[in-house]
C-alpha cells in the first residue's frame, strides 16, 4: 500500500484489500487461497496458527496453474522451485505486519487509530537532546552520541529505513524545523546554525554561547535563548543583527527565559520562565507582554505546546517520574491553565538543561518522543576493575554526589534537593528542601560545611551550610549571572564556574578573604575545575575540562602561575578527578574510566584503562574513596537510557485524570 503520507498509508493498509492479482501467473489456486486467508482483516476469518498454513501447503506444489504459452511451460520447473520461498516469505512479511499492525475489523473512521513503532539506535549509541518533528510528520531530527564523541545531529524520514548525519554538525544539540520542513536548524559549537534537509553544509546565524532552545516562526524569523540570562532573541533566519524580546532580571521576571515555541498564527511564543517564580508563559510578538499560563512549583518544569488539535489544544509538561501531562489550552485566548490528566509514561528529559520533556508532535498528530526514565538510577560502589556493589538506597532521581574528607559521608543530589548520606548507617537526612534547586555541592577541607549553588535568591549563587544541618544556607558569593562551586583547596580557596551570555563558562576563584580571581576565561567553555590535593600553602595543580579544540578534552595547568599547562587527554575526555593523594588522575574517555600517573617531576604518565562507564550517570562527576581504591558513582540502571526513540501515529489519546489511573504507554 502506497499514499503521501504515512497516515494515508496506514489508512489504506486498514480499509483496503491486497491485491492478489499481482503474484506471477505460475502461482498454484491454493496458494492463492492460502495468502488470501492469511490477509483477511477480519480476524475470526484468518488461519489461527501458522500450523494450518503448513497443511494448506503441502501437496499444492504437485499441480502448477495451467500454462497458456510454451514461455510458460518452459519456466515452470523453476518458478515452482522458487515458489516455496516465495510463500515463506510472504508468510513472514504478513506474521510482521500482524505484529506491527494489529490488523483487526475497525471502523469506518481510521482517524481514531494510532500506531506505535519504534526506532531503535545502533549499538552504543544514545540520545542526547530533545527529537524534533517536520509539521507534516514526514522527518524527525535527533541528535545522539557514542562514547565521548561529540554528539551529532540525524535525520530519519519515517518512509524510509536509514537515518542520514547531517554534515558538520558536531556538538549538536536541540534541533528545529522550519515551518515548511526544508530547513533544519540546531545549535552547535556556540552557535545558532541551520543547514537544508535535502543536504549541505550548516550555515553559521548567530552566536549562542550556552543555549536553552529555538523556534522557528511562520514570518521566517528564529526566536531562541542564547545563554540561561540573554532572555529571548529574535533573528532572521537568514541571518543579522539578533533583537531581544525579553530580558530577565533575576526577580519577578526571573532569571531565565528558555525554550521559546512558536504557537499557532505566528503572533504568540510560548516559553518557559525559571526564577523565584517560574512556569510557562505566553508572550505576544506584539505588543512584548507576557503573561504566566502554567505556574509551576519545580523549578526546571518546562513546556510544550501540542499543536495536532490546532489552536486549541493543550500544553504537555513532563514531571521527574518520566509521566506527561496535559493542561488544556487556547492560543487565541491565553488564560492561567491547570493540568488534568495525563497523556503519556516513560518520556526521557533532563532535569537540568534540557527539562522540557523530550518530545515532538506534528500538526498531523505524529508524536516522536524519547523513551527512558532518568530516575531509574542506583548508587554504587565500584572497584578499580568495574566490579559493582549497591548501596541498597534502591533507585531515584540521583545527579550528583560528593564524598566526605574521610569517606563515611556523602552529599548526594536527588532531584533538586541536597540530601545527606551516612554510609556507615545507611542512612539519608535532607540538607535541602523546598522549592529552590541546589547544585554542585562541595565539602569543606574539616567536613564542617558544605558548599553549593542555589537559585533561591533569584539566580544562581553560592551558598554555605553546616554539613550537620544545624542552621540554614547564609550567601557565600553573589554576583551577577550565575556561579557554581566546583573544587576547594586546604587554605579555604574555592574555584567556581561562572555562565555569561559573552564568554559561556569560565573558570574563577574566590580566596579567603572574599577577593574573586579569574583563572581561566576564554571564548571557549572551561568546566569541572579541580584543584589537586596539595599542603596548606594550597595546591600545585589545577585540572579542567575545555572545548577549545572542538571536543572536550582534559587539561591540567600549574597553579597558581597557570605557566604551565598541559593537554592530558587526546581523543576526549572529561570530568578530571584528583586521587586523594594527588599521585593519579582519574577522567572519563570514550567508554572508560582512565588514571593517568603523576609523576614527582611533574610529568604526566599515559591513560591506563580501569573499567567500562557506559553503565554509570556521570555528568556531573563521581568522586574517589580516602585509599583510592574504590569509586562512589551512580548506576545508570535498565530502562534509564534513552537508546530510541518512540512514533505514535495518529496520536489521538486524551490520557487519564493527572490525579490517578493508568497512563498511556508507548511500545
Amino acid at each position: 500500500f502506497s499514499a503521501e503520507t504515512i497516515p494515508e498509508t496506514l489508512a489504506h493498509v486498514m480499509t483496503r484489500e491486497i491485491d492478489l492479482g499481482a503474484l506471477p501467473a505460475t502461482t498454484p489456486r491454493h496458494i492463492r487461497t492460502l495468502l488470501a486467508r492469511c490477509l483477511v482483516k477480519e480476524p475470526k476469518r484468518r488461519l489461527r496458527d501458522i500450523g494450518e498454513a503448513r497443511l494448506a501447503v503441502e501437496g499444492a506444489f504437485e499441480t502448477a496453474a495451467p500454462q497458456t504459452t510454451a514461455t510458460a511451460a518452459q519456466t515452470a520447473p523453476a518458478s515452482r522451485s522458487r515458489l516455496p520461498w516465495a510463500v515463506a516469505g510472504s508468510l513472514a512479511v504478513v506474521a510482521a505486519a500482524a505484529v506491527i499492525f494489529g490488523w483487526r475489523s475497525v471502523p469506518a473512521d481510521v482517524e481514531t487509530t494510532s500506531t506505535r513503532l519504534t526506532i531503535p539506535l545502533p549499538p552504543g549509541q544514545e540520545l542526547t537532546s530533545a527529537p524534533a518533528i517536520t509539521r507534516d510528520g514526514r522527518t524527525v531530527a535527533y541528535v545522539a552520541q557514542q562514547g565521548l564523541d561529540a554528539p551529532q545531529l540525524y535525520l530519519r524520514d519515517l518512509n524510509a529505513f536509514e537515518a542520514r548525519v547531517v554534515a558538520g554538525s558536531s556538538g549538536a544539540v536541540q534541533p528545529f524545523f522550519s515551518p515548511d520542513g526544508k530547513w533544519v536548524a540546531f545549535f552547535g559549537q556556540g552557535q545558532l546554525q541551520k543547514a537544508e534537509v535535502t543536504g549541505g553544509a550548516p550555515i553559521r546565524l548567530a552566536e549562542a554561547a550556552i543555549p536553552y532552545g529555538g523556534t522557528w516562526n511562520d514570518d521566517n524569523t528564529i526566536i531562541y535563548a542564547a545563554s540561561i540570562n540573554s532572555g529571548l532573541l529574535r533573528i532572521p533566519a537568514s541571518g543579522g543583527t539578533p533583537e531581544s524580546l525579553t530580558k530577565p532580571d533575576g526577580a519577578a521576571s526571573g532569571y531565565g527565559h528558555v525554550f521559546p515555541q512558536a504557537l499557532p498564527g505566528g503572533r504568540r511564543v510560548l516559553f518557559t520562565i525559571w526564577g523565584t517564580t517560574g512556569g510557562s508563559a505566553v508572550l505576544s510578538l506584539e505588543s512584548r507582554r507576557w503573561d504566566m499560563v502554567l505556574p509551576t512549583t519545580l523549578s526546571f518544569t518546562a513546556g510544550l505546546f501540542d499543536p495536532a488539535r490546532g489552536a486549541t489544544g493543550r500544553i504537555l509538561v513532563v514531571d521527574q517520574s518520566a509521566g506527561v501531562v496535559a493542561a488544556p489550552f487556547d492560543v487565541a485566548q491565553p488564560a492561567p491553565t491547570s493540568v488534568d490528566r495525563t497523556v503519556l509514561s516513560n518520556v526521557y528529559s533532563e532535569l537540568e538543561l534540557q527539562s522540557r520533556g523530550w518530545l515532538s508532535i506534528s500538526n498531523n498528530r505524529t508524536a516522536v518522543y524519547a523513551a527512558g526514565n532518568p530516575a531509574k538510577h542506583s548508587l554504587v560502589w565500584v572497584d578499580r576493575e568495574g566490579r559493582a556493589e549497591s548501596l541498597g538506597k534502591g533507585q531515584d532521581l540521583y545527579r550528583q554526589l560528593r564524598l566526605s574528607p574521610d569517606g563515611m559521608k556523602a552529599v548526594v543530589r536527588v532531584g533538586l534537593n541536597l540530601w545527606m548520606h551516612d554510609l556507615q548507617r545507611g542512612t539519608r537526612a535532607p540538607l535541602t528542601s523546598g522549592n529552590p534547586s541546589n547544585f554542585w555541592s562541595l565539602w569543606s577541607p574539616d567536613a564542617t560545611r558544605v558548599f553549593f549553588g542555589s537559585n533561591r535568591g533569584g539566580d544562581w549563587d553560592i551558598y554555605s551550610q553546616p554539613s550537620d544541618g544545624s542552621r540554614p544556607a547564609d550567601v557565600l558569593l553573589k554576583q551577577p549571572y550565575d556561579q557554581y562551586p566546583l573544587s576547594m583547596s586546604r587554605n579555604g580557596t574555592l574555584l567556581y564556574f561562572e555562565i555569561t551570555p559573552t564568554t559561556g563558562l569560565d573558570l574563577w576563584t574566590l580566596s579567603p578573604d572574599g577577593k574573586t580571581s579569574p583563572l581561566r576565561v576564554t571564548p571557549f567553555n572551561e568546566k569541572e575545575g579541580q584543584f589537586s590535593p596539595g599542603a596548606a600553602s594550597g595546591p600545585r595543580w589545577v585540572a579542567y575540562t575545555s572545548d577549545e579544540s572542538g571536543r572536550s578534552e582534559v587539561y591540567v595547568q600549574s597553579y597558581p602561575a597557570g605557566t604551565n599547562r598541559i593537554a592530558v587527554s587526546d581523543g576526549g575526555g572529561s570530568t578530571p578527578m584528583w586521587s586523594p593523594d594527588g599521585k593519579e588522575l582519574f577522567y572519563l574517555t570514550g567508554d572508560a574510566l582512565v588514571a593517568v600517573a603523576v609523576r614527582p617531576d611533574g610529568t604526566f604518565g599515559a591513560p591506563r584503562r580501569l573499567f567500562d562507564r557506559s553503565n554509570y550517570f556521570l555528568r556531573y562527576g563521581f568522586d574517589v574513596s580516602p585509599d583510592g581504591k574504590r569509586f562512589l558513582m551512580i548506576r545508570r540502571d535498565e530502562g534509564s537510557v534513552p537508546r530510541q526513540l518512540n512514533v505514535i501515529l495518529n496520536w489521538s489519546d486524551d490520557g487519564e485524570p493527572a490525579s490517578g489511573g493508568r497512563a498511556e504507554r508507548g511500545q
